[in-house]
């Protein structure tokens, strides 16, 4: 199968500190960066301000004084700067904190040559990311309309999120706030005009994705923009924006659409990316445009046979006839029947990636026809390819009628072992999700995978079904290991199976493991979660819980001390009945200088108030109780709030 000129993904490379050390190389033979020529003056001034800005800043002021001397040192040379390698770098990365002015200098210089520059391999990337600023300038933190899970689930923000916070809260003028917006829709609309220059341009493309997402309201950092596809969506934020936005936006696809080279923009890397890029914007903006745009694709696009396959056909016809015995003969049929003929869509990786994009925002008639055209007696095949079983997850994550997924479980499940082998343990994931999403064949899901984990045969072999799981490893090896290793798709299966309308099963396997055993487990990253599904599932059981809860007694100090182990202390906490919940303070304060000598112990010790329990504990609970009510129904009121205020926006 062919991906282009490499038959794996491409992954990001991990630059780490190269470019530093290549950049200062190249600047003892007299070379000062690629692009535009800078003296050794300005070289060495850029080189510290690298330097300085991966040593990291104490707080946002000490950043936006930096920011602000180094574009007051550009004054003049905005362009020529802007397309060196080492300067385009430093500014890139300090643009998003600079004040009114210095902006809007910019502006005004990069206004008036925008064709070379949107070409330059440099100063493309200071222009792309002052669209982004000028959008979340413009649009300002009162636009906020929805934010995806994944794009708030760090503790500690990173450089992108400060920056993204800074320039949605700061008190800018209005006018500078009206000024982003016109160069938002000035760059959007010259990219709009010179679509036939910049779909192919390497450079201006990306400049043209970020218009797009901008007028769609669409917010993206810029690790998931390079990754692109489901990612983007995964990682969005969305924003009210101007009508004339979305309608400058609804330009691009129709007029890209009525190019005669349509069928072709799947399978060229950057044209491709902006077919992704249009679906996620259309999927916010029309979804009935969606439909449309995304039929035309399928029919035009992903559809068209393979030209290199029906080829190789021909040759082999053409070929003279060679004497084979029988063996040989049944070989040959065999391997022909087991590989169905693909369409070109899956021998291309940027096809591949749009048509995850695609099943990730398509709506049920469009997924079913999807199906129907691309997938229908492909699944299997699909699904034991290194290149395209991401597709098949992302069919799975997203499949909508039940008609439709029962027909991929009955070509899946026969390969569930096959698939656990060859570690594409990623669809057997996507599988069970897609049983406890559309409530079909979960008992069948349990008795495929006992029967691919080799733990169906006898009754003590299925007692071993939960270690197993959380393995992914048949019984024959998971005999031999004794480690706490948990792997991620397993924890993900067994969390999905726990909850089942009846997980009965996996639960006694549970319960019936010692002690010792499931603390291994739950004290890992991956484990530590299947306690909450085991605690938030609506189809266990009162009894079952505390039967677990019970039996981890005499371990919740072990858990405590740990990273993840003290979030399963917290779960268990708060599923107990009064007198559990006791028990489990006592034997935290029993071993008080234990719980303290750790820092998430310390943290447990301090939020259940330890201290106290050792006066009176019926008045710690009641106290404890009143302070963990409150905070709950503070919750309810913040998520009323935050669903008042973006109806608000949504009806403006």
């Amino acid at each position: 199968m062919q991906t282009e000129a490499n038959p794996k993904r491409k992954r990001p490379k991990k630059k780490g500190n190269r470019f530093m050390r290549n950049a200062k190389g190249f600047a003892k033979q007299g070379i000062f960066g690629r692009g535009t020529h800078i003296d050794d003056e300005q070289f060495s001034y850029f080189i510290n301000i690298l330097d300085a800005m991966k040593a990291g800043f104490e707080d946002v002021e000490e950043r936006v004084n930096m920011a602000n001397n180094v574009f007051e040192q550009t004054d003049g040379q905005e362009i020529h700067l802007s397309s060196n390698q080492i300067v385009s770098k430093a500014l890139e990365s300090l643009v998003g904190f600079v004040e009114n002015t210095q902006l809007e200098r910019y502006f005004e210089k990069f206004g008036e040559n925008l064709r070379p520059l949107c070409s330059d391999r440099f100063a493309s990337h200071v222009l792309q990311k002052m669209l982004e600023i000028a959008f979340l300038r413009g649009v300002g933190k009162t636009a906020v309309l929805k934010e995806s899970d994944a794009a708030g689930k760090r503790a500690k923000p990173d450089a992108a999120q400060v920056e993204e916070e800074y320039n949605l809260t700061t008190a800018f003028s209005d006018d500078h706030r009206t000024k982003c917006r016109q160069f938002v829709l000035r760059i959007s609309k010259f990219m709009l005009n010179n679509l036939e220059d910049f779909v192919w341009d390497t450079c201006a493309s990306h400049i043209m994705r970020t218009a797009i997402l901008c007028l769609a309201g669409m917010h993206v950092p810029k690790i998931a923009f390079e990754k692109g596809g489901a990612e983007m969506a995964k990682h969005q934020k969305l924003y009210a924006v101007p009508e004339e936005w979305q309608e400058v936006m609804k330009e691009f696809p129709q007029r890209l659409e009525m190019w005669p080279q349509f069928a072709d923009f799947p399978y060229q890397e950057h044209s491709s990316a902006l077919l992704g890029v249009i679906c996620l914007a259309l999927r916010v903006t029309d979804k009935s445009m969606l439909k449309h745009f995304g039929k035309k694709v399928l029919t035009l696009s992903l559809l068209k046979p393979n030209e290199e396959e029906e080829g190789s056909e021909k040759k082999d016809s053409d070929a003279k006839m060679e004497i084979k015995d029988n063996d040989e003969e049944e070989k040959g049929k065999s391997n022909q029947e087991l590989k169905p003929v693909l369409p070109k869509v899956f021998h291309h990786q940027s096809s591949v990636i749009l048509l995850e994009t695609i099943l990730s925002v398509a709506g049920a008639k469009l997924l079913t026809q999807m199906y129907a055209m691309l997938f229908c007696s492909r699944v299997a095949y699909l699904a034991l390819q290194h290149e395209t079983n991401y597709s098949i997850q992302r069919l799975l994550q997203h499949i909508k009628e039940v008609s439709d997924f029962e027909a991929v479980f009955a070509e899946l499940h026969p390969q569930l072992e096959e698939l656990l082998k060859m570690g594409f343990t990623g669809v057997v994931s996507a599988l069970s999700g897609a049983c406890l999403r559309l409530g079909s064949k979960q008992a069948q899901m349990i008795a495929f995978l006992q029967s691919a984990l080799h733990v169906s045969s006898d009754k003590e072999r299925s007692k071993l079904f939960f270690n197993c799981l959380v393995k992914l490893k048949p019984f024959e090896v998971v005999g031999t290991d004794e480690s706490g290793f948990v792997h991620l798709h397993g924890s993900l299966i067994a969390q999905n199976v726990l909850q089942f309308n009846k997980p009965i099963f996996l639960v006694n396997c549970i319960l019936d493991l010692p002690a010792s055993q499931l603390v291994q487990v739950f004290n890992t990253p991956n484990g530590s979660h299947i306690v909450d599904a085991f605690m938030q599932s609506k189809f266990i059981g009162e009894k079952s819980r505390e039967r677990l809860i019970r039996q981890l007694d005499g371990f919740y100090v072990d858990l405590a001390i740990t990273r993840h182990g003290s979030r399963v202390l917290e779960e268990c906490f708060k599923a107990s009945q009064e007198a559990q919940q006791l028990r489990i303070a006592k034997e935290l304060f029993s071993k008080a200088n234990m719980l303290k000598g750790s820092p998430y112990g310390r943290i447990i010790y301090t939020k259940y108030r330890l201290d106290t329990y050792k006066l009176s504990p019926t008045q710690w609970h009641e106290s404890l109780t009143k302070q963990f009510s409150a905070e709950q129904s503070k919750e309810p009121k913040r998520k009323l709030a935050k669903t008042t205020t973006e109806a608000n926006l949504v009806s403006t």
